[in-house]
C-alpha cells in the first residue's frame, strides 16, 4: 500500500458530511428543495466570485479542499452534488431518491480510497481498481438499504459504480461521479420498481 494521500482523504471525508447533511436537511427541514436549490445558487455565485476575488474562509477551504484543475470552477464537486441530488429528488420517488444520495455519499468517495490505497486490479482504466470498486457496491447497498429494498439497493449501487468507473463522456467531456452516480442509480432503482414492482 502506498502512503494516504491526506489531501484526498480530506476531501472524502467532506464529500461524506455533505451528503449526510444533505440528507439530514432533507428529511427533516421544511421545504428542504428550495433551502437546497437556494444553497446551490449561492454556492455558485461563490464558486464564480473565488475566481475572481479573494474571499475570506472560502479562498482557504478552496486551498484545502479543492483539486488545482478545478483552478478555474472551484468548488466543483460540491456543486455537482447538489445538482445530481437535487435532480433525483425531482425525477425519483422520495425513497429512491435518498438510497441514491447514500450511494453518491458513501459509495464514490470510499470506493476511490480503497482502490488508491489498496487496489490491485485495474478495471478499465489505470485509476480505477476493482477492490474499489466493489467496496463501493457492497458500501452503497449497506446505505441505501436504509430507504429501498436490498435488490434495489443492489442494483442501484451495482449500476452506478460501474459505469462510474467506465467514466461516461458526452460531447467529449466526462461527465462528473456527482451527476452520474445518483442519476443512474435512481434510474435503475426507478426502472425495476416500474417493471417487476419490488419496493
Amino acid at each position: 500500500m502506498e502512503n494516504i494521500n491526506i489531501f484526498e482523504l480530506r476531501r472524502e471525508i467532506v464529500h461524506i458530511l455533505v451528503g449526510i447533511l444533505f440528507i439530514l436537511i432533507v428529511m427533516f427541514l421544511p421545504y428542504a428543495k428550495v433551502f437546497l436549490f437556494i444553497v446551490l445558487v449561492i454556492g455558485c455565485l461563490i464558486s464564480f466570485l473565488s475566481t475572481k476575488f479573494y474571499i475570506p474562509l472560502i479562498s482557504e477551504c478552496l486551498e484545502l479542499f479543492e483539486r488545482k484543475e478545478n483552478a478555474k470552477f472551484p468548488g466543483k464537486g460540491v456543486l455537482f452534488f447538489f445538482v445530481g441530488s437535487l435532480l433525483s429528488l425531482q425525477l425519483f420517488s422520495k425513497d429512491i431518491a435518498l438510497a441514491s444520495i447514500l450511494i453518491l455519499t458513501f459509495s464514490d468517495p470510499l470506493s476511490h480510497f480503497i482502490g488508491s490505497n489498496f487496489g490491485r486490479t485495474i478495471l478499465f482504466n489505470e485509476r480505477k481498481y476493482i477492490e474499489g470498486t466493489f467496496f463501493g457496491i457492497l458500501v452503497g447497498t449497506l446505505f441505501a438499504c436504509f430507504f429501498v429494498s436490498p435488490i434495489l439497493a443492489f442494483a442501484g449501487a451495482f449500476v452506478a459504480m460501474f459505469m462510474e468507473t467506465a467514466e461516461v463522456a458526452m460531447a467529449g467531456q466526462t461527465i462528473d461521479d456527482n451527476l452520474l452516480i445518483p442519476l443512474v442509480a435512481g434510474t435503475i432503482m426507478h426502472f425495476i420498481r416500474l417493471r417487476f414492482g419490488i419496493l
